[in-house]
């Protein structure tokens, strides 16, 4: 074997590869070089091997049985390394970054011999791989682009048009990056495109701003190209195919990739559009089942906790608060809220005092020491008028998507409605039962509690008010400050009453609570707070008179008799000098 006869032998392989047609496989195109290889002289095996991360694994073999073999000699230290990766007897010559040539010879093969090969097997497989796509890649892109407008995944498309890159140019390496408002699950490595000042002049960026196509060049050789997945509506992500040793991207190649892509961006495009329309329709029936729901006539607690529980379902909220705020500006925490609104009111008054909006924040800092970076703000209202505002919350920042804010914004509209009549329908049931001056329960709706208690609890207590020299007041002052003086003492008296008490109005100037599972000295207790607290705490400053009566299940007792008795203490106070808390 001399360089003479390999040069002919191969340029003349090499002639006959620009007279044939290929359409064929890259396997085809490495038997046809083994072939042309193992027909020199003094050739006894020619293998071709992949390499697969930590070993190389044989694709190919043509050996003479029964012959011996020169034992390789003066290899360069590259060829010493691969040869000794290979643990193979032969001439390892590496052809491209995956794949190894090994020649073993019965006589020793020069240096100049081998980096020949090396060269001219190059150059074939160049020449093969550019014939191939220069007559198929119409044809592949008829059949790529039926393939892909059916896919209903946009995961699906990338694997497609990554497995054509990887086809046509197998020794490519491949770069995928995505836009950060691009979601798609692929098992490949996926780089984000950067938008900050130092990247603004990268090519990928300008690929993906402009949608065109941009070739990056190094002495005249194009290294990179950056494909813009472009669709109709948008750019959804930049595929990048870097040159490869010497091998330089025809205008062809360039024409073909560009169509690639551009196909790839409409079928992403397409699937995208396919999937918001299934999420909008999910989305909608959702809030037609939530709808129908509501109207199933539920009161104000269990209409908040079904839609509390929708929306943690949905959006994976941490904390969810319902604030509401009457028409004198009082604040309301529903007992559906979560449990960071029950134990915040500084950061609700907050939020109420800002401009009632929907609003969208992925990293809040308005608020010192919140612990939350997520926040929607969406505002119940029925038409122009506002009255409260659902909050969502998370701690990471950027939780919620823009997408999720608009279908929420969505949802709690379509609620709100909901929410305002069950508010109607509570306001008129409670001014049924409720005195309109102090805001206590009416004495019939009291008496009426109480005759359920008895039936659920083990015992009670009744406490009876009478503020004293109450038609002083109203001599002095007018009936105006009498009332005003009522309705201090009423919210005075709603201060000091758990949820389980009942206060009201007994009639005229006297007050009540009923306690229930108290027993008369706690009662007590409770009434000479609220004494003092009145004496103290009113303007002009009054007094009360207060009498005390308790039941117990185990003993023969009636309502009447309950209320006989501290309407007899309360006497006995009055004529004790006022001011003061009598048992009976």
């Amino acid at each position: 074997m001399d360089l003479q006869h390999v040069r002919d032998h191969l340029q003349h392989a090499y002639n006959e590869l620009l007279c044939s047609i290929w359409d064929c496989k890259r396997m085809d195109h490495l038997s046809f070089i083994v072939n042309q290889i193992y027909a020199l002289n003094d050739v006894y095996v020619v293998a071709v091997y992949q390499w697969h991360g930590t070993y190389y694994k044989r694709l190919l073999l043509h050996q003479l049985k029964n012959s011996t073999y020169a034992t390789p000699e003066k290899m360069t230290i590259e060829e010493q390394k691969l040869y000794e990766r290979t643990n193979e007897k032969g001439y390892p010559i590496q052809i491209t970054e995956d794949y190894l040539l090994l020649i073993t010879t019965r006589k020793p093969m020069q240096a100049s011999i081998r980096s020949f090969i090396r060269s001219e097997v190059i150059n074939m497989l160049d020449l093969m791989q550019g014939q191939m796509n220069e007559r198929t890649q119409y044809q592949f892109l008829y059949h790529l682009t039926v393939t892909l407008f059916v896919q209903k995944q946009k995961s699906t498309i990338v694997e497609i048009i990554l497995h054509a890159f990887k086809h046509f140019y197998p020794t490519n390496k491949i770069q995928l990056l995505l836009s950060q408002d691009t979601e798609i699950d692929v098992d490949y490595p996926i780089e984000p495109i950067e938008y900050n000042d130092k990247q603004s002049v990268s090519l990928s960026t300008k690929a993906f701003i402009s949608g065109e196509v941009q070739v990056e060049k190094q002495l005249e050789t194009v290294s990179s190209i950056f494909l813009p997945l472009t669709g109709n509506q948008g750019v959804y992500g930049v595929i990048q195919l870097f040159g490869k040793g010497g091998h330089n991207f025809s205008n062809q190649d360039i024409l073909f990739v560009t169509n690639v892509a551009k196909t790839a961006g409409k079928a992403i495009e397409n699937a995208s559009l396919m999937e918001h329309n299934k999420r909008l329709i999910s989305e909608l029936k959702l809030i037609n089942d939530v709808t129908h729901h509501l109207n199933s006539n539920l009161d104000l607690k269990d209409i908040a906790e079904y839609i509390r529980d929708t929306i943690l379902e949905i959006c994976e909220a941490q904390e969810i608060g319902f604030i509401f705020y009457t028409e004198t500006g009082e604040m309301t925490i529903l007992q559906a809220s979560t449990d960071y609104f029950h134990g915040s009111d500084s950061f609700t008054t907050f939020l109420m005092e800002q401009e009632m909006r929907a609003t969208f924040h992925g990293n809040y800092n308005a608020f010192p020491d919140l612990p939350y970076r997520s926040l929607i703000c969406i505002p119940l209202q029925q038409g122009v008028k506002v009255y409260g505002m659902v909050v969502l919350m998370h701690s990471s920042s950027y939780f919620f998507s823009f997408e999720m804010f608009k279908f929420m914004q969505s949802l709690i509209q379509h609620c709100s409605l909901a929410f305002f009549n069950t508010i109607l329908k509570e306001e008129l049931q409670k001014a049924v039962i409720t005195d309109d001056l102090t805001k206590l329960y009416s004495r019939n709706y009291l008496e009426g509690k109480i005759s359920q208690q008895r039936q659920i609890t083990r015992n009670g207590s009744l406490i009876l008010f009478d503020i004293d020299d109450f038609k002083k007041v109203n001599d002095t002052y007018g009936h105006h400050i009498g009332d005003n003086v009522l309705k201090q003492v009423a919210k005075i008296i709603r201060q000091f009453s758990n949820h389980h008490a009942i206060p009201a109005r007994w009639g005229g100037e006297e007050l009540a609570i009923y306690t229930p599972d108290k027993e008369i000295n706690e009662a007590v207790v409770l009434a000479e707070e609220i004494c003092n607290y009145v004496e103290n705490n009113t303007d002009p400053p009054v007094t009360l008179s207060c009498g005390v009566s308790t039941w117990k299940n185990n003993c023969n007792d009636s309502i009447s008799e309950l209320f006989v008795r501290a309407d007899r203490a309360l006497y006995k106070a009055k004529h004790r000098g006022k001011n003061s808390v009598v048992r009976g």
